[in-house]
């Protein structure tokens, strides 16, 4: 059963792809539904198939069994009411949880009661197909309509009732992709959300085109009364139009296999990569917390032990007005390197937020007082938002992350004729982002990935230490946000700061 196998490792990759991260999440828990759906509609439709043996010949053709278990199967006395709900429930669980899945995915969470109607609203309607469908219940219905001379009133209402369920399962499938490509437009701008939202949506289309090619038959009602309710007639599904389909299938399967493989490898690549980097840069600024707190606990011993000889030096050569001086400017100094060492300290240290509902341009408007008046070479563009972009904030902290980041901007451009842009908006419904463009020198490729690294600095100066970019970095990650930066050498830099939306006002 090769083409088993492959569905099989199919399923595995893609409950790792979709719930490693978020295994409580609503996505995850529908993704579950695919598959649970898919893998009952797919064992239902091999069991019923059996009921009428001289299918074997045609199902051989992309299921690869060998005659002795398909006799095997043949011969087990399956209760064959059992097997139809099983392949009419997987199938209309599959088509249930795909749009629901894109549902989930692509609405924020400020929508989660919108989805939680309309979640619960898609579960009557898939419920009530599902008994639309029942075998007991339509051999019910069939015996109670033919003694009240009410067949072909039945009749009619099941070719309509089929026809309508069956457009809401093709729509669901088509609805639910056209979802996920809204969403991929809509936040192509944001480098993370684009790429997992390309990537699931890659994943799903080979799964919905398996799925319709197979069972774009069913659901179907599969049961006709006989002249005795204990001997009903099981209709064989009508196979012969997709005959063309299934002698083809099994390279479709293999095709959206390996296309889907492909994706979940790439994704889980740029997952990874991404993982790892902030995994290291975490325990670099870990590593970088603790060795500071030795280093200044030894450096600030020697600064006093300068102190105390600059004291001593000072009563020692009390006339003398250029020594004088050069004292004045070693104590300077040394008061200087204490607010160094304990700036770069705070930076590192264990940080303590105190989070509210905020403005988002509160913080940037401070920061930016904190500049004026800039270098004269240098502008400075900003303007408030018309409407109000609320977030959870600690003022303070991101107050300090947006002065590092206009700060590193200014050191950027140096002496140089420059601009630099701020810009606050809000993506949707899910994102709140202030940007910092600058026209600078720009960053190499290769030494982007480098910084959010302790003590890494592309600028060579005896007052830059190297911790601000860390700051902000751990800064924004306590927010529960993310940093992207793009830059290009000789065209400038530009940060993205993206903090989780309450609300536009």
């Amino acid at each position: 059963m090769i083409i088993l196998i492959f569905i099989a490792v199919l399923f595995l990759f893609l409950t790792i792809l979709f719930t490693y991260k978020k295994i409580d999440s609503l996505s995850s828990r529908f993704m579950y539904g695919i598959n649970l759906g898919f893998i009952c509609s797919y064992v239902a439709f091999i069991l019923y198939l059996t009921q009428f043996n001289y299918y074997y010949n045609i199902v051989n053709q992309f299921f690869d069994f060998s005659p002795g278990t398909w006799n095997y199967l043949v011969l087990q006395n399956f209760d064959t009411n059992t097997i139809i709900r099983l392949l009419n429930g997987g199938v209309i669980l599959f088509y249930f949880s795909f749009f629901c899945f894109t549902l989930s995915f692509t609405n924020s969470r400020k929508k989660s009661k919108k989805i939680t109607v309309s979640v619960t609203l898609l579960s009557v309607l898939a419920l009530l197909q599902f008994l639309f469908y029942d075998p007991i219940l339509n051999l019910y219905l069939q015996d109670y309509t033919l003694k009240s001379d009410l067949l072909s009133s039945y009749q009619s209402y099941t070719q309509i009732g089929d026809k309508l369920f069956r457009f809401v399962n093709v729509l669901s499938l088509l609805i639910g992709i056209l979802l996920m490509v809204h969403h991929y437009i809509k936040h192509r701008h944001i480098r993370f959300m684009r790429n997992y939202t390309l990537f699931t949506l890659l994943s799903l289309l080979p799964l919905g085109t398996i799925q319709y090619l197979m069972f774009s038959w069913a659901p179907e009602l599969l049961v006709r009364i006989t002249f005795s309710r204990q001997f009903p007639n099981y209709q064989q599904p009508d196979l012969n139009l997709y005959f063309a389909e299934l002698r083809v299938f099994p390279f479709i399967a293999l095709f959206a296999l390996g296309f889907m493989v492909f994706n979940v490898y790439k994704y889980n690549s740029i997952e990874s990569y991404h993982r790892d980097v902030n995994t290291l840069i975490n325990r670099k600024i870990d590593t970088a917390s603790l060795g500071i707190r030795a280093f200044t606990h030894a450096i600030k011993n020697h600064l006093l032990a300068i102190q105390s000889e600059t004291e001593f030096l000072r009563e020692r050569f009390e006339g003398d007005q250029e020594a004088a001086y050069s004292l004045k400017l070693i104590e300077s100094s040394c008061e200087q390197s204490f607010e160094s060492i304990d700036h770069a300290a705070k930076m590192l240290k264990q940080i303590t937020l105190n989070m509210k509902p905020s403005g988002l341009h509160q913080p940037v408007e401070q920061a930016i007082i904190r500049f004026h008046p800039l270098k004269p070479n240098i502008e400075l563009h900003y303007q408030r938002p018309k409407k109000t972009i609320m977030v959870y904030l600690d003022e303070e902290h991101i107050n300090e992350v947006i002065y590092n980041m206009i700060k590193n901007a200014l050191e950027a451009i140096s002496d140089q004729q420059g601009e630099i842009s701020i810009d606050i908006k809000h993506v949707n419904d899910d994102w709140g982002v202030i940007s910092i463009l600058d026209n600078g020198p720009g960053i190499e490729t290769d030494n982007v990935n480098e910084l959010f690294t302790p003590f890494y600095s592309t600028k060579s100066s005896l007052t830059n230490w190297g911790v601000g970019l860390s700051f902000c970095y751990k800064i924004v990650k306590a927010h529960d946000g993310k940093i992207e930066v793009t830059t290009e050498k000789g065209k400038g830099t530009q940060f993205h700061l993206y903090f989780p939306l309450i609300f536009v006002e």
